[in-house]
């Protein structure tokens, strides 16, 4: 797991703000280009960001540190995408209010259904902006 903290950079164009910089997200992803720039846009946005290279290790970084929502990919190695979002909702400790956006490049159409259920659904390759734009609103409506 990785923790980093909020810097300067899109933070004004989004309103970073001092409730974004206690906000935590969890980026699940196996590509490490992926995880880099997801980690910049959103700490450059205000928030703490925890990184998980595999499906195994995204849930027990989401046991270890409880985050406000995740980012997830489907196509992972040692536990898939769902395998994760499977995993946590079994666990009675879970909060299954946490938003999930599924970021990926699979392609099926109960992926739309999926991510409007538990958050989101968003295509990879995504612009960052309407990344933040989904984060923002996903994390609205837990508050």
């Amino acid at each position: 797991m990785t923790a980093t903290k909020p810097t300067a950079g899109v933070a004004a164009r989004f309103g970073a703000s001092s409730a974004q910089s206690d906000q935590t997200i969890l980026v699940a992803d196996d590509s490490r280009t992926v995880l880099r720039l997801l980690d910049r846009t959103l700490r450059d946005a205000g928030y703490q960001v925890a990184l998980a290279e595999d499906g195994r290790k995204a849930v027990e970084v989401a046991n270890q540190t409880k985050p406000d929502l995740i980012i997830l990919d489907i196509n992972m190695p040692v536990l898939d995408g769902y395998g994760v979002c499977h995993e946590l909702l079994a666990d009675e400790s879970w909060d299954g209010s946490t938003p999930v956006i599924f970021l990926t490049s699979a392609d099926a159409p109960h992926l739309e259904t999926l991510g409007s259920q538990l958050g989101a659904f968003l295509s990879k390759p995504t612009e960052p902006d309407l990344l933040l734009d989904t984060v923002q609103s996903l994390l609205r409506r837990t508050v």
